[in-house]
């Protein structure tokens, strides 16, 4: 997702624990330092409600990796593992000019839904990149630019709901996926910054919240509550930022210089490290299904 400037003051949660359904969120202070792989902080550890191998046996492999795209129109895909990024191709969807990618999401039969900056929803090829418009009326709405992602119906269900964040960070809806209709789910209770938002195959919902500093949070799907939170104060978003649950772990794709970087944050230990400093270009939004796997393959 492209940053684009406060529309107001910034509302950031004062309290930085809270809890719900059992999920527990450690305490906002963090201390940082140098390791092997970039800087690190020891962040909070929230319940991430990770367990299970994830998947399907529905899934291609290629469902299963990340995608990004960039600022240039480039699609791509991601391999957390080795950390390399593999170009598909250059999009070309019929955006009005001068209109760029906005926000991704993945679905699980490979496709990118990608969201332009005017409003217009395209469905992208994975393999291809090619590009096919949508009936979505979002902008006619008032809902022109938002963060949004892929959620299973249930723990390890091949159903998945499409959640959307609206840009001023007041609430969560769902993106019908038949009639392109916008359904409401509710209103945050915290944490009222735009976030971009991912999901997995336990059916659970994350959130990258443009906070200062930056926050990752799960959401209750289905009332748009702050469960947790795991602020990350090592973590610059920049002039971009996308997010991503692989592995068992959530990929933060920022952009505080002049080309994006790539942490990970591993809610198992608490620590944030830097994994690429720099990727060569700018990321404005990253996608991954919910066929990607609860924990590291092997």
């Amino acid at each position: 997702m492209r940053r684009e400037p406060s529309l107001g003051a910034l509302l950031i949660l004062a309290a930085a624990s809270c809890s719900a359904s059992g999920n527990l969120t450690a305490g906002a202070t963090s201390s940082s330092a140098s390791g092997s792989g970039g800087s690190t902080s020891s962040g909070a550890l929230f319940d991430a409600g990770l367990g299970g191998a994830g998947g399907g046996t529905d899934c291609s492999e290629a469902a299963k990796l990340i995608y990004v795209l960039s600022e240039e129109m480039g699609l791509y895909s991601f391999s957390p593992p080795t950390l390399t990024f593999q170009k598909i191709g250059d999009l070309a969807c019929p955006a009005p000019p001068g209109v760029s990618p906005y926000s991704m999401a993945v679905d699980r039969s490979g496709v990118a839904w990608v969201l332009y900056g005017d409003g217009s929803l395209f469905h992208v090829s994975t393999a291809d990149a090619s590009c096919q418009a949508t009936s979505f009326a979002g902008a006619m709405g008032g809902f022109a630019q938002f963060g949004m992602g892929f959620v299973a119906g249930a723990p390890g269900s091949t159903s998945e709901t499409l959640f959307v964040t609206s840009v001023d960070g007041s609430s969560l809806d769902e993106i019908d996926q038949a009639t392109l209709s916008l359904v409401p789910v509710g209103t945050y209770d915290a944490i009222f910054q735009s976030a971009e938002l991912t999901g997995t195959s336990a059916a659970r919902l994350y959130g990258f919240f443009t906070t200062s500093p930056p926050i990752v949070a799960e959401i209750d799907p289905q009332t748009a509550k702050i469960l947790s939170q795991a602020p990350q104060p090592s973590v610059d978003i920049g002039g971009a930022w996308a997010f991503a649950f692989w592995g068992g772990d959530f990929w933060l794709f920022t952009a505080p210089g002049v080309a994006s970087r790539i942490d990970r944050y591993r809610p198992s230990d608490g620590t944030t490290v830097t994994m690429k400093p720099n990727v060569g270009f700018n990321i404005v939004g990253a996608g991954v299904s919910t066929c990607a796997p609860l924990v590291p393959p092997g």
